[in-house]
């Protein structure tokens, strides 16, 4: 049995991003390189292809960056696919491949007691091909520590919307810690556990029901949510935050819409 969380997930902060050649776009973009990206201009996101175990990869994986757009009711909103083609291989098919992402840029490395709302829109469809192994999350980082996404006392939060295939959470051999009923329309389940190749403590919150291809909410509300149930205290820094899709094989075409942002008080 093989649990994973997001380790590569470390190096999208801001922070990291200075160490690779930053490009700005606004035109549509297939990224397919082991660490591929654009960042958005007059707009809070990066579009991230993150195949951090591009090595065990048979086939392709792409992250297609599309337009951005404004919903009915206002809210900037950025249009995006993840096409994955990566064979079913014995000896890994309990290896995560990477991670299809856009990531925030804007508002990050700020307490959480400082944030007024993180309001999330996002919608997506899957068409799958054959049997596909992966998730759609939100992957938040969080540290008393500004900034700080890398060393063991981050903390890892991971809300799962939907998954399939098998892959489960790190901590999942330890059975559930906590419950959080009616949260986002659901009850959630806490799974924690810290990541061998890190040591970052990870908390993954899977639902009761999954999401159906739409999600709504202020994950402000997740937040807070982790702090009552004692992981941290509102003085700690939100230094990362993402949504995607982790894979680990199977020919799978995500699209999706996203409007995330921070928003202070």
């Amino acid at each position: 049995m093989f649990v994973h969380t997001l380790v590569p997930l470390l190096f999208s902060s801001a922070l990291a991003l200075p160490t690779l050649t930053t490009r700005t776009t606004q035109a549509s973009t297939e990224l397919c390189g082991d660490y591929d990206y654009i960042i958005l201009q007059d707009a809070p996101w990066i579009v991230y292809n993150m195949l951090y175990n591009a090595d065990e990869i048979v086939g392709t994986q792409c992250t297609n960056y599309g337009e951005m757009t404004t919903s009915a009711n206002g809210t900037k909103e950025v249009i995006c696919s993840s096409v994955t083609d990566i064979e079913y291989v014995e000896s890994t098919n309990n290896v995560p491949k990477g991670y299809s992402f856009v990531g925030l840029t804007q508002n990050l490395e700020t307490k959480i007691s400082a944030i007024d709302s993180i309001p999330a829109e996002y919608s997506w469809t899957r068409t799958n091909t054959t049997p596909f192994k992966g998730n759609i999350c939100f992957d938040f980082m969080t540290n008393d520590i500004k900034g700080d996404s890398t060393s063991s006392s981050s903390h890892e939060l991971m809300l799962w919307l939907q998954y399939e295939g098998g892959q489960l959470p790190i901590g999942w051999t330890d059975g559930a810690v906590a419950t959080i009923d009616d949260l986002f329309g659901t009850s959630w389940t806490l799974y924690e556990g810290v990541n061998d190749d890190s040591g970052i403590t990870v908390s993954t919150l899977m639902p009761e029901t999954q999401f159906e291809g739409v999600f709504e909410g202020d994950l402000k509300e997740w937040l807070l949510a982790m702090v009552e149930l004692g992981r941290f205290t509102e003085g700690t820094y939100v230094n990362v935050g993402n949504a995607g899709t982790e894979f680990f094989y199977g020919n799978s075409v995500m699209n999706s819409t996203l409007g995330l942002q921070i928003n202070l008080d």
